[in-house]
């Protein structure tokens, strides 16, 4: 038998190193360029909202609902049929939300649940009293600590329409909330001290009012829920929220970094940017 070089047996270890390695090589995600035309088409058509999307985040936006379409999980339930316009809506409003620096495209959700209406949930959670009942309670929206948010596609529909309610922003506000884990009804942030004092204010106000004007009186129930319920009227009823709660709407624009207040979204014809 003939010797083999050391050279030769240094290439060939080389050789099968580099195959070995692209075998089980992780795979790269999934990425598109830009967001394909016909999302981009059902974005503009069916969101209303993302006309209060300024140009200069326009092309943020289009890539954070792309990203969205294709790292989470979009599942029916209860028999509903999924389509391309239930997945782009959802998108388009949860990603709203996520449009400032530094922002984080709710890393911790997995999957979104979609019913085709309002639905039931068994909760082990006990009342104030300590109790625990056995009847389910009606939901148009959940969000869990990690991994999934669960949605009425009636009620998303609804605030397409101009519903004052907006369970996706709701649902997904406490995803942002749930960033923070040590404060509840506030996400992220580097200094909390004006967030602290407006949100508290105001928060304290609505526990007072019976019937306030803007605000769901929900969000008396917890600083999370007000949280929730504070975003919803930004979006939904921003000159509204502005008119009543000035300094509440400033902390919303700031935050989110869009001026809600200056657009009439239903009605008015949109063009894509």
């Amino acid at each position: 038998m003939t010797p083999v070089a050391p050279e030769a047996v240094a290439a060939l270890v080389v050789v099968l190193a580099v195959v070995i390695g692209w075998m089980f090589r992780s795979p790269r995600p999934r990425t598109v360029a830009e967001l394909p035309p016909q999302w981009r088409e059902q974005l503009y058509r069916q969101v209303p909202h993302a006309v209060m999307v300024p140009a200069a985040l326009s092309r943020i936006y289009e890539d954070r609902v792309r990203d969205f379409l294709l790292q989470k999980r979009f599942v029916p339930c209860a028999g509903l049929k999924l389509s391309d316009d239930m997945r782009v809506a959802v998108a388009g409003l949860a990603c709203l939300l996520v449009l400032r620096p530094g922002a984080r495209l709710f890393p911790d959700v997995r999957a979104v649940l979609l019913y085709a209406d309002r639905f039931y949930v068994k909760h082990d959670e006990p009342d104030e009293f300590g109790l625990v009942s056995d009847a389910p309670v009606e939901q148009l929206g959940e969000s869990w600590h990690g991994d999934r948010v669960v949605l009425s596609w009636a009620d998303v529909e609804a605030a397409l329409h101009g519903d004052a309610v907006n369970v996706v922003a709701h649902e997904f506000a406490h995803q942002l909330d749930d960033e923070n884990p040590d404060v509840q009804g506030a996400p992220a942030l580097h200094d909390y001290s004006r967030w602290s004092e407006v949100m508290l204010r105001e928060y304290q106000r609505l526990q007072r009012h019976r019937r306030p004007p803007v605000l769901d009186p929900y969000g008396a129930e917890s600083p999370g829920e007000f949280f929730g319920v504070a975003t919803e009227a930004f979006f939904q009823r921003g000159a509204a929220l502005r008119q009543h709660h000035a300094e509440l709407y400033a902390l919303f624009h700031d935050y989110y970094g869009l001026d809600t207040a200056q657009h009439a979204l239903w009605g008015a014809h949109r063009k894509m940017p």
